[in-house]
């Protein structure tokens, strides 16, 4: 990333998008390669490495629970702490593979905001489906479990909201929507740690200053924005915008067909 303006735009979107039901990853491909010409790899790198900052972030505003998770104060907690493990591991599987395939594919250049597009349509009609759903109890049962984890791993393609996946998936099994929440950001804290250290430490990825920047921008804007945004996400009908990104970066698209 060698573009302060990049930088800060790309650390105000990720610290806004994360806690919506929006892919922010399926945004900063569109912010990227569109607005700044970055290259996919360029992208796939830096959307992944901003995670950093609103992982931050969400420890610091869930720090008590985290730290009672940490130490298992209660049944409960040491419960949540494996579940976690379990989470972020399946995560990794799942997620690694195909992040690799994406940057081996970056060849395909435009290509991927077709596949952002289609990714951002998919979120938002699982979301409609799932907004639908009674709430009448939930529990979190470990095939859920399972499924959750493996679920974030999916959302490494861009498109794919992470938080928007998991939720509906506990709506969809009967949460209500600030439980689902509530579990969905304690699940991202280890995934975004691990997804940002291990990109350095296997894919060689060494941040610049501006790529320093965006993170710290995207921790600041993220804390500052959490409280608001959460509660904004359970109001409104976030599925439209999610087929409406996707529709726009399906046009977008279309143009590379005739070459």
């Amino acid at each position: 990333m060698d573009s302060l303006t990049a930088s800060i735009l790309s650390g105000l979107l990720q610290g806004l998008l994360e806690w919506l039901p929006v892919s922010s990853e399926g945004n900063m491909v569109i912010l990227l390669t569109q607005l700044f010409g970055y290259s996919v790899e360029e992208t796939l790198n830096t959307s992944i490495f901003l995670h950093l900052g609103t992982g931050l972030a969400a420890l610091i505003y869930f720090r008590k629970t985290v730290q009672d998770i940490l130490l298992m104060k209660t049944p409960e907690d040491r419960d949540m702490f494996y579940r976690l493990l379990v989470m972020t591991g399946l995560t990794g599987l799942i997620g690694f593979p195909i992040f690799i395939f994406l940057n081996v594919s970056a060849y395909l250049g435009e290509t991927l905001l077709a596949l952002t597009g289609l990714a951002l349509i998919s979120t938002g009609l699982i979301q409609r489906q799932a907004s639908k759903s009674s709430k009448e109890g939930s529990e979190l049962t470990w095939p859920l479990t399972m499924l959750l984890g493996v679920a974030q791993g999916l959302a490494i393609i861009p498109g794919l909201s992470r938080s928007g996946i998991t939720t509906s998936i506990m709506l969809f099994k009967n949460f209500d929507g600030e439980e689902a929440f509530r579990v969905s950001f304690l699940m991202s804290i280890p995934a975004s740690f691990a997804a940002a250290f291990g990109l350095m430490l296997v894919r060689g990825f060494q941040p610049d200053a501006y790529s320093g920047l965006a993170a710290i921008v995207a921790a600041i804007v993220g804390y500052l924005t959490i409280d608001r945004l959460l509660a904004l996400a359970r109001k409104v009908s976030f599925w439209k915008i999610c087929v409406g990104l996707g529709a726009l970066s399906i046009l977008a698209w279309l143009p590379n067909l005739a070459f």
